[in-house]
């Protein structure tokens, strides 16, 4: 496993990009054609009290907040699916203040939570960026995430530290190809310096160490990035949120 690097290292993954992409109406989802019926994933990698498990198929983001702004968009869409026929689509653009993401609370005083999915990158932005998997925060604090960087298709995991800076780890050195169904599963434990992250990428384990993480508890597991112009295109398909006060 790679050793963690600090920020400055490797500061230029999270560069904001330019480039032309756009996508229409947020309000998309209404023509979407899914599999009503269909069985809801399940989850055995982790344990937990179940915070959601879905497939989308019903054609309803709920329990996931949605939060876009200009020209991004967050919405059911039908036929690229994992299972069924139905996934959601979260795509942001270069232009000012494109944001796209959507999230699930956790309940108050939850320390550990773990996200289980489905996600196909199916377009990145530019060299000095990335696309997330999947992020996990302490009330604004993105204390741990998952990411494709843009530059070479890596995976890496950053993670922020209690000093305000970030450390990152590559967690797989071959190129993750666009358009293709990925599952990761992540659980992040909060407890100050004795805080732990556990993350699969496919049927491999690519990380299970201790980390030191500036918070003790988290508030929210979220697809999609929170600021602007973090271009990219993205499916999210078979999700499964657990969370434990301990």
């Amino acid at each position: 496993m790679s050793t963690l690097k600090k920020m400055g290292t490797l500061g230029s993954l999270g560069l904001l990009v330019s480039g032309s992409l756009i996508f229409g109406s947020a309000n998309a989802a209404t023509a979407a054609t899914c599999r009503t019926g269909l069985a809801a994933p399940s989850s055995t990698t982790f344990t937990g009290t179940l915070v959601t498990a879905t497939n989308f198929e019903g054609n309803t983001l709920s329990p996931f907040t949605r939060s876009v702004s200009g020209t991004g968009t967050v919405a059911v869409t039908s036929p690229k699916a994992h299972s069924g026929t139905c996934s959601v689509r979260i795509r942001a653009t270069d232009t000012s203040g494109s944001i796209a993401k959507m999230y699930v609370g956790l309940t108050a005083g939850t320390k550990r939570a773990s996200a289980d999915a489905w996600v196909n990158i199916t377009t990145g932005g530019l060299a000095g960026n990335n696309v997330p998997y999947v992020r996990f925060f302490s009330g604004s604090t993105r204390v741990a995430d998952v990411f494709r960087n843009n530059a070479n298709g890596e995976l890496w995991l950053r993670t922020a530290n209690p000093n305000g800076t970030v450390s990152y780890a590559r967690l797989q050195a071959a190129s993750v190809p666009l358009n293709t169904w990925q599952h990761v599963r992540m659980q992040v434990r909060a407890d100050g310096a004795r805080s732990s992250i556990q993350v699969w990428f496919g049927t491999v384990q690519v990380f299970n160490r201790t980390v030191n993480l500036p918070s003790t508890t988290l508030s929210r597991v979220q697809f999609g990035a929170e600021h602007p112009r973090q271009m990219g295109d993205s499916y999210v398909d078979d999700v499964v949120i657990k969370r434990s006060a301990s």
